[in-house]
């Protein structure tokens, strides 16, 4: 069974786009984490007190899927390394620097 480069680029263009410019960018997390944290604050402040736990669970959501994402992209890294797909090798060391700095700020928010 051989590794195909060409579904393991796409993978890594759709990475590339979710984790610079898409759903799982910085800001767009950081934006969602602040917001369930301030609804945490609020809920709180309310007649029951009690917190709705939206942080919590969004923080272990992303985390989740962070590490997902972060393991198939070592298993390409892994491939393309093997094969010295020189190209594949950078993109895949730029989103999984970025996935790493990502899973920090969840777990640090």
């Amino acid at each position: 069974m051989s590794f195909d480069f060409n579904r393991a680029g796409k993978l890594i263009s759709l990475a590339e786009e979710e984790f610079f410019t898409g759903s799982f960018s910085e800001n767009t997390i950081r934006s969602d984490l602040q917001n369930r944290k301030s609804l945490d604050s609020l809920s709180t402040l309310g007649s029951s007190g009690r917190q709705t736990y939206e942080l919590s669970t969004k923080r272990q959501i992303y985390a989740q899927e962070l590490k997902t994402w972060l393991d198939c992209i070592n298993t390409v890294l892994n491939a393309a390394q093997a094969n010295q797909e020189t190209k594949l090798i950078d993109r895949c060391e730029k989103c999984k620097s970025q996935i790493n700095k990502l899973l920090y700020i969840v777990q640090r928010f």
